[in-house]
């Protein structure tokens, strides 16, 4: 038998078609909303009710939950006109899927996040990586801001993008503030290791002893 011709004005579905073929299939299996489809496919432009909660202001950013499409992310905005509108008055909010990080809108309003504090979900939004052996880099940084729940330093993080943080050449990074990292922050230097699984995808080490890093942001512009 000859092959069959192809018909008219037919073609291969696209990629993005087809990863949301099957992030449909599996939320039919498992009873999944539509909203959680579309987050799980992570199409640009696509658009998901969101919620937002625990609004801080924290140095020169806002750090702020948003849960949208059954994913929750911590980010820090800047703080903004409007990202304070659509943070503190958060009725309509709705999260997109653009540039880095996304985007939050309300209306005609726009607020980018230029931080994320979930580098463990952020970590698993990508593809799988190796278990062994373990990258390891040298970390330079020095501590610009601190409260009672984390400090934040300056300076050059080389496996950040391990986690999908471009920028790792000079950027904010989010330590605890736990004893465990005062080492750390005293020295301003240390061995950085990412793991690909586990709640720790980033730390830095030295010693035998632990200090997480929990996230990345943009430094503040001017400073």
């Amino acid at each position: 038998m000859g092959r069959r011709k192809p018909v008219a004005g037919s073609s291969r579905p696209s990629t993005a078609l087809a990863t949301f073929a099957v992030a449909a299939l599996l939320a039919g299996v498992n009873g999944c909303t539509k909203d959680s489809v579309v987050a799980s496919a992570g199409l640009p432009g696509t658009t998901i009710d969101a919620d937002i909660r625990d609004v801080t202001v924290r140095f020169e950013y806002i750090d702020a939950f948003v849960s949208a499409g059954g994913f929750q992310y911590r980010f820090f905005f800047p703080d903004s006109e409007p990202c304070r509108v659509i943070l503190y008055n958060p009725k309509g909010a709705r999260f997109v899927w653009i540039g880095p990080l996304g985007r939050l809108t309300q209306g005609e309003l726009r607020c980018s996040p230029v931080g994320v504090l979930s580098l463990q979900a952020w970590r698993n939004r990508g593809p799988r990586r190796s278990r062994e052996p373990l990258p390891r880099s040298q970390a330079n940084f020095k501590e610009v801001w601190r409260d009672d729940e984390m400090v934040l330093v300056r300076g050059r993080f080389p496996l950040a993008g391990t986690v999908g943080w471009a920028g790792g050449l000079d950027s904010i990074a989010v330590l605890p503030d736990i004893e465990d990292c005062l080492g750390f922050l005293e020295r301003g230097v240390a061995s950085m290791e990412f793991r690909a699984s586990g709640n720790r995808p980033l730390v830095l080490i030295a010693r035998n002893r632990l200090c997480p890093i929990t996230g990345f942001a943009q430094p503040p512009p001017g400073r």
